[in-house]
Parts: structure tokens; C-alpha cells; sequence
């Protein structure tokens, strides 16, 4: 009786506020259009791609997205969805399979072009401003999540500026719409119907591989600026000062004798680079340009997206003191060669990582028993490869017994403990990929060799 009497008040309130309104008809002639009218355009120019992969545990399926942006069918997608790829098949929407060709990829973030050849014109998206994103904007995902076919999730922006050590750029868009493997590479939308960033991991709880509602994508920004770069010109020049520097922590300010934490410690100076002679190890750089230099991604980016040639003023501390100086950007181009090594690892289901004390492979230095075992020249030089972990990165990156390691990070190696003290020096520097010469039966090239530094 409570309950129906309840029912009856509620019918009541709803009938006095009804007198207040207009007839309903007249309400629903005015249209209010939602998220289908919105989303149902864009679903033809967002793209499936299934790659086939060679792994130690045979040929795998891995599954992730993708969106049209030329209407001769050059797709976004993300680096690590390639990744390991022997084969790569790209589904449009109302088409049968096509087989994707890598066109560009990314040596600096985590992006890729492929290019499908449909026999005609492809319908595309448009890339919107991730600068005008702010927390709290609707978001729109599609992809093909978990392989089960192309997926709509909505949600907000979580985040922005966030650091999830990808690379050296990182400030990831954070999400809550549901983003799970195989979204991957597929666009963010706003309410406009503009992308707005690629979507590129998530973070998971323990045991769970799934959306936990901590989605990471990549502002589009970034990407647009690599993207029209290549579609202009057929290649990708950024700027570089030859400077690796880390942000100050509390310690290291104390160490440094400051009252706070503030700018960027630098840890090297490339020789040769337009910093060398300007720039030491040791100075703290307080500011580059108009860039607080404390959040040292930002200062990064800044750097990569300034016109070589151009100059920038860097104000920063030595031994106490505060001083300018004007550095000239150099000029940095992508290596097609250096860019596709970074195809040959696994994608990030089944990411390892070598670690510095730990590469994922017995070496040894090259001695009359090793020439004799491994049938080397008399006069090679290097560490020859004497055992594989058969599930760890150095297998995924098709390195075998026999191989011999010629130098890491262009620095020649002679023994084992050469090889962990370069793998240690470049995960200081937050370099995720260690660069090796590798010599084969088949010949001599460079393996990325995916590094985490020992925890």
C-alpha cells in the first residue's frame, strides 16, 4: 500500500508539472540529435587490421584498428599494432579483406602508416585540434575491441598530459570509455565527429588484461605533426640539440644544493651536437624557450617541433649561477631502416623486455674454442651469442646462437660485461629501445632490442 501510494504522488507531480508544458507532439517535433546520428559517418572510414605473426610459439592472430585519412587509402594506425607483423590484412567496412603495406613508421612515438588499395576512392575522417581537448569532454572510441568486430565506448576525458613512459613525448590522453586490445590504433572522437587522438593502451589490475576504465590515446597533434610531414614531403625532419637531461627530484635538488625541486639535470651532451661546447653535464636547465624545462617531455616535444636552423635560448644553473645561451637546432631524419627494426618485437600482449644485467641471451667473448664452436672468422671481433632464452626478447628479435653482437648503441662490444654497461648507459637515458649490430649467416643488421632497466 506504501508503494502504491508513493506511485500516486509521483503520477501527480508529473501531471501538474505537465500543465506547465507544451503538448508533447509539439515537444517531439523538435529533433535532438544523439551519439548515433553523430558516430554513423564515421564508422566507414575506421578500419579492422589482423596481422599474422611468427612467434616462439608459432604463428599468432593479433587484432587492432585503424582510421582511413586519404581517400587513396592511407590508414593511422599505432607502431606496436605492426609489430612482428609477417603479414598485415586491413578490413573496410562493406569490403572484403585487403592486404596493407607499411608505408611509414615511427622511429620517436608510437605511429604507423599503411596504405590499402581498394580500386577506388575510400571515405576518411577528420583530424580535429587535441589542444582545444579539455577534462571532461565526451569521448568517443571505436575499434575492433577484443577481436569481437568494430565497437563503440563513450566516455570522458579522464587526464591530460599523462606520462605512462612510452617515450621521451609522452602526454596521453586519459579516458574512461572502455578501451581494450584491438582498439588499439583506432580514432578518439569528440562530440564534433573530429578525431582527436589515437587510442594506444590502457592500464589493467593485476590478473586482468581488460578496460579497468584507464584508457591512454595519443593527441592527434602529434601525430599530424609526423603525418603531414611524410604526406608533403615523403619523409619526417624534426629538431634535436643532442642534450638527455631528467627532471630534478627533492634528493637531487638537496644533492645540488637548491631549496626545490626545479628544471631538468642534464645527464649527456652528444659530441658534435649543437649543444656541445654550449651545454654540459651537470648544468640545470631551468627554461627553453617559453617552456618550464621541469616537465621535460614538453621541453622535448618543443625541440622535436622546431624548424632546424631555428635558435632557442636556454636558461639554466651552473655551479650556482644563472646564465643563457643560444643553441641552434640541428636536424634529425628519420631512418626508414632504424624505423622498420622496430616492427621485429612482439606487440604488447606478449611484450618482454631485456634488462641490463639480463639481455635474454648467453654471450661470450670470441676466443679460439668459440671460433671453433660457432665456425667464426679468424678475425672477427664482437660477442658471439652462445644460448637464446627461448621466450625472451632477444628470441623475438630472431637472434640465435652463433649470431655475434658487434656493437651496441654504435659502441663496439668485446665482452659480456661491454654489453651490460651499454644496455645500462642507455636505460639511464630512458632510451626505450637498445640499438645492436647483429651478424648472421644471412648477414649483418641492426636489432631494436626492447630494454627496461633492472628493477
Amino acid at each position: 500500500m506504501r508503494h502504491r501510494r508513493l506511485r500516486t504522488t509521483l503520477l501527480a507531480a508529473v501531471l501538474l508539472a505537465g500543465l506547465a508544458l507544451p503538448p508533447w507532439h509539439a515537444r517531439a517535433e523538435v529533433p535532438r540529435p544523439g551519439l548515433a546520428d553523430t558516430i554513423a559517418p564515421l564508422l566507414p572510414a575506421v578500419v579492422t587490421i589482423q596481422t599474422i605473426a611468427t612467434t616462439p610459439n608459432g604463428r599468432m592472430y593479433f587484432d587492432g584498428s585503424g582510421f582511413i585519412i586519404e581517400p587513396s587509402g592511407i590508414i593511422v594506425t599505432n607502431r606496436h599494432v605492426l609489430a612482428g607483423a609477417d603479414q598485415i590484412m586491413v578490413t573496410v567496412p562493406g569490403l572484403p579483406p585487403l592486404k596493407g603495406k607499411p608505408l611509414f613508421i615511427s622511429e620517436g612515438v608510437d605511429l604507423a602508416l599503411v596504405k590499402v588499395d581498394a580500386g577506388h576512392t575510400l571515405p576518411t575522417v577528420t583530424l580535429g585540434d587535441s589542444d582545444n581537448v579539455r577534462i571532461g569532454d565526451t569521448v568517443m572510441l571505436v575499434g575492433d575491441a577484443l577481436g569481437v568486430g568494430e565497437s563503440l565506448s563513450v566516455g570522458v576525458v579522464s587526464a591530460l598530459n599523462r606520462d605512462i613512459g612510452e617515450t621521451l613525448y609522452d602526454h596521453f590522453i586519459q579516458t574512461d570509455a572502455a578501451l581494450n586490445h584491438g582498439n588499439s590504433g583506432g580514432p578518439m572522437f569528440d562530440l564534433q565527429g573530429k578525431v582527436v587522438a589515437i587510442d594506444t593502451g590502457l592500464s589493467s589490475s593485476p590478473g586482468n588484461t581488460g578496460s579497468v576504465g584507464i584508457g591512454y590515446a595519443m593527441p592527434i597533434n602529434d601525430a599530424r605533426f609526423v603525418i603531414d610531414q611524410y604526406l608533403r614531403d615523403g619523409r619526417v625532419i624534426t629538431g634535436t640539440v643532442g642534450v638527455h637531461g631528467q627532471r630534478m627530484t627533492e634528493d637531487l635538488a638537496a644533492a645540488f644544493g637548491l631549496d626545490s625541486p626545479r628544471g631538468a639535470i642534464v645527464t649527456s651532451v652528444a659530441e658534435h651536437s649543437p649543444a656541445d661546447g654550449k651545454i654540459r653535464e651537470g648544468d640545470i636547465i631551468l627554461r627553453v624557450g617559453a617552456q618550464d624545462a621541469s616537465d621535460t617531455r614538453a621541453v622535448a616535444r618543443l625541440i622535436v617541433a622546431t624548424p632546424p636552423g631555428q635558435s632557442l635560448d636556454v636558461q639554466l644553473l651552473r655551479a650556482g649561477v644563472e646564465q643563457t645561451v643560444s643553441v641552434t637546432v640541428g636536424m634529425a631524419e628519420s631512418d626508414p631502416k632504424k624505423a622498420m627494426a622496430l616492427l621485429g618485437h612482439a606487440p604488447d600482449q606478449s611484450q618482454v623486455f631485456a634488462t641490463p644485467s639480463e639481455p635474454g641471451m648467453g654471450l661470450a667473448p670470441i676466443d679460439e674454442a668459440m671460433r671453433k664452436t660457432f665456425r667464426l672468422d679468424a678475425g672477427q671481433q664482437g660477442v658471439v651469442v652462445t644460448s637464446v632464452d627461448a621466450k625472451g626478447v632477444a628470441a623475438l628479435r630472431k637472434i640465435v646462437a652463433g649470431d655475434v653482437i658487434l656493437s651496441v648503441d654504435a659502441q663496439p662490444v668485446n665482452t659480456l660485461q661491454d654489453v651490460q654497461q651499454r644496455l645500462r648507459e642507455i636505460s639511464e637515458r630512458h632510451v626505450p629501445f637498445a640499438a645492436l649490430l647483429v651478424k648472421s649467416e644471412k648477414g649483418t643488421r641492426w636489432a631494436a632490442l626492447p630494454l627496461e632497466a633492472d628493477r
